[in-house]
């Protein structure tokens, strides 16, 4: 009978306990976006960390450029074309909802909005060392057209 006893109350604390905690939980964390992601190495140097939104109107172009750090990227809205000489030589390549890329330090690769929606993403620069810019203008691979 005691441990009938013992065993009813505690159950009946731990409930107690959950309703309380899951009615005001002290640490939440809300997803901005989603993207399925493939393996990946990437080396990052210690510097500055930065999370940017990013919105890319419809014919936005961020032109050949690279970033002075690696950089992770998902794709929250819309679909955003990306040129990488070292992903199918150069032939373009879509990212849409819920995929994700990351790109390694000083690589040199085109994105582009060219659909009708806008796109929205979230890109995660990896430790920007000191004195380094988060993007810099390149000029397209030898090969590339687009």
């Amino acid at each position: 009978m005691k441990t009938t006893l013992i065993l009813g109350t505690v159950a009946a604390a731990l409930l107690v306990a959950a309703v309380a905690v899951g009615a005001n939980p002290p640490i939440v964390g809300t997803p901005l976006a989603v993207g399925k992601m493939a393996p990946t190495t990437i080396t990052s140097k210690g510097g500055s960390m930065i999370v940017e939104r990013i919105t890319v109107k419809p014919g936005g172009d961020f032109g050949w450029h690279t970033h002075g750090s690696p950089v992770a990227v998902v794709i929250q809205q819309g679909t955003l074309t990306v040129w990488d000489k070292t992903v199918g030589n150069c032939a373009p390549f879509t990212v849409s909802k819920g995929q994700s890329f990351v790109e390694p330090a000083n690589h040199v690769h085109r994105a582009m909005n060219e659909g009708s929606q806008t796109v929205k993403l979230y890109a995660v620069f990896l430790g920007i060392p000191k004195g380094a810019v988060p993007q810099k203008t390149a000029q397209a691979p030898a090969g590339c057209a687009a």
